[in-house]
């Protein structure tokens, strides 16, 4: 064998793969934890019910309940980046000055707009928390089909 050290290597790389993708901060092993999916849902949005309905569905893959936390304004987007909450639904456009510091949903219920500007449904979600992101944005496209 040219490289005998190659194979430990290689079972160790593998190893440390288990479970991806995960969350920085945790957020999905606390909500199967404390079984909360903690919520806040900006002002202006009557239409959010399909996105919690997704949100509800995730809470519920495991063993947890939708909470919506009362957060208003600008304080929300500091709660999530905070991990205070877990999921902020609002209507964002997809070139929103937050899009650098949380992970925006593409449009939940209706396709992406063809001006970057106009804000939609989307959830967004905290920076980092990759398993709670990809499993969110499963639920996304799945309900757009």
């Amino acid at each position: 064998m040219r490289y005998p050290f190659a194979l430990p290597i290689l079972a160790l790389l593998l190893a440390g793969c288990d479970g991806l993708p995960r969350d920085a901060a945790g957020t999905t092993e606390r909500i199967e934890r404390t079984h909360a999916v903690r919520v806040t849902v900006l002002p202006g949005t009557p239409d959010a019910h399909p996105a919690l309905a997704l949100l509800d569905a995730f809470a519920r893959e495991h063993g947890a309940r939708l909470t919506l936390v009362p957060i208003h304004g600008e304080h929300a987007h500091k709660a999530l980046e905070d991990g205070e909450i877990d999921a902020l639904v609002g209507h964002f456009a997809k070139t929103s000055p937050w899009q650098a510091d949380i992970a925006l949903s593409k449009p939940v219920a209706r396709g992406e707009p063809d001006d970057k500007h106009h804000p939609v449904l989307r959830i967004a979600r905290r920076n980092g928390e990759n398993a709670l992101i990809l499993a969110t944005d499963r639920l996304v496209a799945g309900s757009a089909r």
